[in-house]
């Protein structure tokens, strides 16, 4: 048997268990029974404009851990071919060998202590306790007080909680040496990566296989397990400590369950259920706010020919020439998705709050959804959700929470049958955002620097994960947008150095510029990056060399519209990108 079928899978669980124990962390041990090296990163995967997905190091998929990816060749590619194979690389610590090495090498994750879900029914029948009161003190939610489980954890003292307050009332109640010794399991054993399967072709577009439940749960364990150590370090209070401890036991018993059978899966989130009543809109905004500027601060393609323009204090249909169809209002949101005469708005420009008098924002905001609804044939907000609108949303719970939901404000969320939604996505640093959204509301750009990944918001399945990192390179092609007249216009200019102008801009260029993307008709995805790189996701095709505030790709994904400077800009995206058109914004 294997330490993958031993530790979660044992037939006689406490000598299984002390086998793996025996084993894992001994060098001496063979190959195949014994750990390669202790997992510490949540990072997944890397990739760099043409290089593919590849393993981060200290992660779950880690080369110098598991093996190579590719047979004889170390991670940095310093050692490539059989003359070098058992050789470990000085520079990235991968052996050059096989990659089948990835089909029996293990890692390992270390925590404080958990207790494994084979042991329950050994401990409760030896405590006297139910099944239900030995998972509830290894999470640190009961204590054990005498032969009784308090599960008041004010009144907690003492080591009476957890998997060692429990491997401490079964030495007192006399229990087998054996059982106690395996108890407390402070070394997890990850299994090879050919046995947590990857999931492909679950939706259209997709770029690369998800990663699965299984990972994604041995990731989330990574998390905890980092962060319970950080906490135990700092001496941390124990209200604290007890709750990362809680957060660790599940997070393992849910690796183990999806270990011994992993589920099969065609989507990440559940169908979204709408509340049986309309879903009230806040309507128009009462104020533009103080410090609003009057750059464009978002386009839109309402169709092939026809362009929603959008600044603080007022909006415009215009076509591709420039000429104005309809002078419109203010909306305070930015049209992040087109339903054919209706624009989803699902962003603000500024703060929600500061398009209020703030002694009457919650008299607006009261009961009602952020989201708004532009109707371009009535040319106004709607006062309720269309039903045949998208309804999921993405947004901040919290500033460093990107989490799933749908339009509901949350005085509709009483419904009991309604589904909870998922918890915090995983992408990004301490701000995560959407970074950017299809036209069609079908997939979303999300995550933070260069933690991004391309979701589909129907199943949450990701399409491409991770999206390369756009850093701008001297030799890919530059689309260069000349000023209308002829002249630099200076954009800012610094005490010790040059001006600089929206019609150029280099690697020290460090602002926010806009972000889209699309995926065409092929199921090719297309994105324009913070750094006016435009990619695949995976290779960069081509840059723009100018300062972008705001852009959007046409519906088949050839065009691609930049807002520079008061000038709107076509850009023709394919292979030899051309400037196909540009007029001044009203």
């Amino acid at each position: 048997m294997t330490i993958r079928e031993r530790f979660f899978a044992p037939v006689e669980v406490v000598s299984d268990l002390q086998w793996v124990g025996a084993r894992l962390l001994d060098a001496d041990a063979p190959d195949g029974e014994r750990s390669h090296g202790r997992v510490t990163s949540m990072d997944l995967m890397h990739r760099w404009s043409g290089s593919g997905r590849r393993p981060a190091r200290d992660g779950i998929f880690c080369q110098k851990i598991f093996g190579p990816v590719r047979s004889f060749v170390c991670a940095c590619g310093k050692l490539a071919g059989e003359d070098h194979a058992g050789t470990i690389c000085d520079k990235c610590g991968v052996l050059c060998g096989a990659s089948s090495l990835r089909e029996r090498r293990c890692g390992h994750i270390t925590v404080d202590g958990v207790l494994h879900p084979e042991l329950v029914a050994l401990v409760a029948e030896k405590l006297g306790i139910s099944d239900d009161q030995v998972r509830a003190t290894a999470a640190c939610e009961a204590w054990l007080d005498g032969e009784d489980v308090n599960a008041d954890m004010d009144d907690c003292e003492g080591e009476t909680t957890g998997p060692s307050g429990l491997a401490a009332a079964l030495e007192r109640a006399g229990a087998d040496r054996a059982l106690v010794g395996v108890v407390v399991t402070r070394n997890i054993p990850v299994p090879p990566p050919s046995t947590r399967p990857f999931f492909g072709e679950l939706v259209r577009g997709m770029v690369d296989p998800w990663i699965g439940p299984l990972n994604e749960a041995w990731r989330v364990l990574v998390q905890h397990a980092n962060r319970q150590s950080r906490l135990i370090e700092l001496e941390a209070p124990p209200i604290i400590t007890r709750n990362e401890q809680r957060l660790v036991q599940r997070a393992f018993e849910s690796v183990v369950a999806k270990t011994v059978a992993t589920p099969v899966v065609t989507r990440l989130w559940p169908e979204p259920k709408r509340p049986p009543a309309p879903v009230p809109l806040m309507g128009p905004p009462r104020k533009v706010p103080d410090d609003a500027t009057d750059e464009i601060a978002g386009i839109i393609f309402v169709n092939e020919t026809q362009l929603f323009v959008q600044r603080a204090r007022g909006s415009w249909l215009v076509d591709s020439t420039g000429g104005v169809i309809a002078e419109l209002p203010t909306t305070g949101r930015l049209a992040t998705s087109v339903h054919g005469s209706r624009l989803r708005m699902a962003t603000w420009m500024h703060s929600e709050w500061d398009w209020f008098e703030q002694d009457t924002y919650w008299d607006h905001k009261g009961g009602k959804s952020s989201v708004g609804v532009f109707d371009l044939d009535r040319g106004e907000l709607l006062s309720t959700y269309p039903e045949d609108l998208p309804w999921r949303l993405i947004e901040n719970d919290q500033p460093e929470d990107l989490v799933v939901g749908d339009v509901a404000p949350p005085s509709m969320d009483g419904d009991s049958e309604r589904e909870e939604a998922p918890a915090a996505l995983r992408w990004g640093g301490d701000r995560p955002g959407v970074i950017s959204m299809s036209r069609d509301a079908r997939i979303a750009w999300v995550g933070e620097d260069d933690d991004t990944a391309v979701l589909d918001l129907d199943t949450g399945v990701p399409l491409l994960d991770p999206v390369m990192q756009a850093l701008i390179d001297d030799k890919a092609p530059v689309l260069l947008v000349p000023p209308p007249d002829g002249q630099l216009r200076a954009r800012a200019e610094g005490d010790d150095e040059e001006e600089r102008t929206i019609y150029e801009r280099d690697e020290w260029d460090g602002i926010g510029a806009a972000c889209a993307i699309a995926l065409t008709a092929q199921n090719d995805l297309r994105l324009l990056h913070g750094t006016g790189v435009v990619s695949d996701g995976e290779t960069t095709l081509f840059r723009i060399n100018a300062v972008i505030s705001a852009a959007a790709f046409d519906p088949a994904a050839h065009k691609l519209a930049i807002a520079v400077g008061d000038e709107i800009v076509i850009v023709q995206a394919g292979p030899e990108p051309a400037i196909v058109g540009r007029f001044r914004a009203p």
